[in-house]
């Protein structure tokens, strides 16, 4: 069955949303590597504590988690509602999700900077874009 025109529109909304969101974090994630791969500024000059980029990494990836479980957390409209009320909710489930998995990518990117321990924030950029990938809105996923 061919999704409503309200449902196509959304998805081409939350698309195009969504697209900036991943591509903010794929470039910031270029700017951050760059800066520490070019040594144009060097984390050591900070002289923190090296245990900090291990926590801010802990810290996104509570958030990624919680993005996961977003939509059971938000708790999606009942039975008798209408289309309306459904693509309200996953509007709103798509785009908390989305900048909840921007904001572990930041969180890991700037302990980063501030540490020089890009491997694991790399781990926790390259995750959250994976993340979503798999969360990309589509007419299938909105149930309507």
């Amino acid at each position: 069955m061919r999704p409503s025109e309200a449902v196509q529109a959304q998805v081409r909304q939350l698309s195009f949303f969504c697209g900036a969101i991943f591509a903010g974090v794929g470039i910031f994630a270029a700017v951050v590597w760059y800066l520490l791969s070019s040594g144009v500024m060097p984390p050591q000059d900070l002289d923190l504590p090296p245990w900090l980029g291990t926590l801010l990494n802990a810290t996104a990836l509570v958030a990624l988690v919680k993005a996961q479980f977003l939509p059971r957390i938000l708790s999606k409209p009942g039975a008798g509602a209408g289309e309306e009320m459904l693509l309200a909710w996953h509007k709103r489930t798509t785009l908390v999700g989305f900048a909840l998995r921007e904001a572990a990518a930041f969180i890991a990117l700037v302990g980063a900077m501030l540490t020089g321990q890009m491997a694991g924030a790399a781990m926790v950029v390259g995750l959250a874009l994976f993340a979503m990938i798999l969360a990309w809105p589509t007419s299938d996923r909105m149930g309507a």
